[in-house]
């Protein structure tokens, strides 16, 4: 009796390894994205072919004095013209220094429907805007064009903007726009060529990436929790509810028609006109982000280094586009600090440093060790146990003190966790051939058709997020937890991670209660999370302003059925024992 069961408790652990690589067998991350060509000479000049310098009108609006760690940092509001001969469409910006900010500017560039004050905020355990200009910089934050108290032409918000896609006219173009006149601002407020950074975050990031392509002066870019690939954050459904027509496609022609608000075409502009060469990009990234596919930041790391520039990403595998990073601040720091010190050089060199170690592993910052599972669906679902991920994930190494530099595992190699998962159900079918259990390939049979079940939940969505459940929520701003008053992650959770296991053990059990028990948690467990998904998509569906292109296979169905199966495989195999 004990050797029998340790040879369950063997097969189990084994089919259990294996009904975990599935989803990496299946996930389709590798779909490919439309990326947008370079911006045409010709409508470059249209839009920016004019002296940005001109018709600032540079203003000081205010003045006051804000305290942050014993010091006091002064507050300067400034205003300036977004569009020379536009003098009433103005763009205002919040210019903090302190005794000790002789050093370069940085400009600061919030997220969408944010402002300045985001960077007066905590964020990684600093107050940016304050802890710059402690450290001797002189920090610009501004309200993009058409947020907080900033103007954008034909409309009182960026909303007003953001459903044509004309070029030149989608709102995004004001906001790089805002960004490139924030450093001409920066400029005649005193500011030296060539000693001036730029960092932002999410919208703000794909600003940095802009203004650092377009602007000679800008030699740092921070982009945070942002690829430049604008086309390739629509496709995956990020913005797809917040642009264009209801019925615009995300298709070829789109993509071709954003091109001049996306920034991976003004970096491939760029690096044509060899604008790029010994410049700098250290880019924190979230491997799991609800917005940015890990393919988008893939194109705009290739262009940029193809273009000359010196490029280091912070990659957290296990984070998303709210949840900054635990460190990623202080590597910021780091790399500002030597930009403070020497100059680009000298931060181009620290971020070569680091990227050295580049080799299929990703370095963290803030010591210890992490696993990233190689299947992006499974990031959202905590409760899974950590052994089976060691074999079919990625290792995420943090090195206290360093910077952070990555080899960015978009693409991590799919043979590997194939072949376990190959070598798991040889070993399962021949550990149960060996013991005369015929039970037991019915079984993981079972347990791997719910696996499949839960993967192919959505039989058409683009992207990595086929296998993400709960981003589609986040994407169109409706949360199953917040909406339901329910846990809905822990059920999914517990719903991934157990019903697999209960399928197998129905079917393993020789009593009649504990069949009848494992039966009644499967359906429990299978069910309900996504009865409650299929009322949250109701809810997503009548407020997103894109049609979602997803069709949801009915799931419930599939769980019964192969419950259904699994009862008359087990009535078989049991008379064939009792025969026996």
């Amino acid at each position: 009796m004990a050797f029998h069961r340790v040879a369950a408790a063997v097969f189990l652990l084994l089919l259990f390894i294996g009904y975990i690589n599935l989803y990496t067998v299946l996930d389709p991350s590798q779909d490919t994205y439309i990326t947008p060509p370079p911006l045409g000479e010709d409508l470059y000049r249209e839009l920016w072919g004019f002296d940005w310098s001109r018709g600032l009108d540079v203003r000081v609006e205010s003045f006051e004095a804000a305290s942050y760690r014993g010091s006091t940092i002064s507050v300067a509001k400034i205003s300036f013209s977004l569009l020379p001969g536009t003098p009433d469409c103005r763009i205002y910006g919040w210019l903090y220094g302190s005794p000790s900010s002789e050093g370069p500017w940085i400009l600061l560039v919030h997220g969408l429907g944010g402002d300045h004050t985001f960077f007066e905020e905590t964020l990684g355990g600093y107050k940016i805007a304050y802890e710059l200009a402690l450290r001797g910089f002189k920090v610009l934050s501004i309200d993009a064009a058409g947020h907080g108290e900033s103007c954008i032409p034909g409309g009182e918000s960026w909303r007003d903007r953001a459903t044509t896609l004309e070029p030149g006219e989608f709102f995004l173009y004001y906001v790089y726009l805002s960004g490139v006149r924030a450093v001409e601002a920066a400029e005649a407020l005193g500011a030296e060529p060539g000693r001036i950074a730029v960092m932002g975050v999410s919208m703000g990031g794909l600003t940095s990436y802009t203004v650092a392509s377009l602007h000679p002066s800008v030699t740092l870019a921070i982009p945070i929790v942002a690829s430049g690939c604008l086309s390739c954050m629509i496709q995956s459904g990020g913005l797809a509810n917040l642009v264009g027509p209801s019925d615009a496609p995300v298709d070829g022609e789109t993509v071709e028609k954003l091109s001049s608000s996306d920034p991976l075409s003004y970096i491939k502009l760029a690096a044509s006109k060899g604008l790029l060469e010994g410049k700098a990009f250290y880019i924190l990234f979230s491997g799991h982000d609800e917005y940015f596919p890990t393919e988008g930041l893939a194109a705009t790391v290739e262009a940029l280094r193809q273009a000359g520039a010196t490029v280091a990403v912070a990659f957290s595998g296990n984070n998303n586009h709210y949840q900054p990073a635990p460190g990623w601040m202080d590597s910021a720091l780091r790399v500002l600090e030597e930009f403070r010190e020497g100059g680009v050089e000298a931060a181009s060199a620290l971020l070569r440093e680091g990227s050295r170690a580049e080799a299929g592993w990703t370095t963290l910052l803030t010591g210890g060790v992490e696993w990233r599972p190689s299947s992006d669906g499974l990031a959202f679902l905590p409760g899974i146990p950590i052994i089976p991920l060691i074999l079919g994930g990625e290792a995420v190494a943090r090195a206290s003190g360093e910077v952070l530099a990555t080899s960015l595992p978009w693409s991590p190699p799919r043979i590997a966790p194939a072949v376990l998962l190959l070598a798991a159900t040889v070993l399962a079918g021949f550990y149960a051939s060996r013991q005369r259990l015929p039970r037991w390939p019915a079984a993981a049979a079972a347990a791997y058709a719910t696996a499949a079940a839960y993967t192919i939940a959505y039989w058409h969505w683009p992207g990595r997020f086929s296998l993400g459940m709960l981003s589609l929520m986040e994407r169109f701003g409706v949360t199953p937890s917040l909406t339901l008053g329910l846990p809905t992650l822990e059920l999914m959770t517990l719903s991934a991670a157990l019903t697999p296991l209960l399928a197998a053990a129905y079917l393993l059990s020789n009593s009649r209660w504990a069949s009848i028990a494992s039966a009644a948690l499967y359906l429990a467990l299978s069910l309900p999370p996504y009865i409650l998904m299929r009322l949250v998509l109701g809810l997503v569906s009548e407020n997103a302003l894109q049609p979602i292109p997803a069709t949801i296979i009915p799931v419930e169905a599939a769980y019964i059925l192969i419950l259904a199966a699994a009862i008359a495989a087990k009535r078989r195999a049991t008379r064939g024992e009792g025969e026996a």
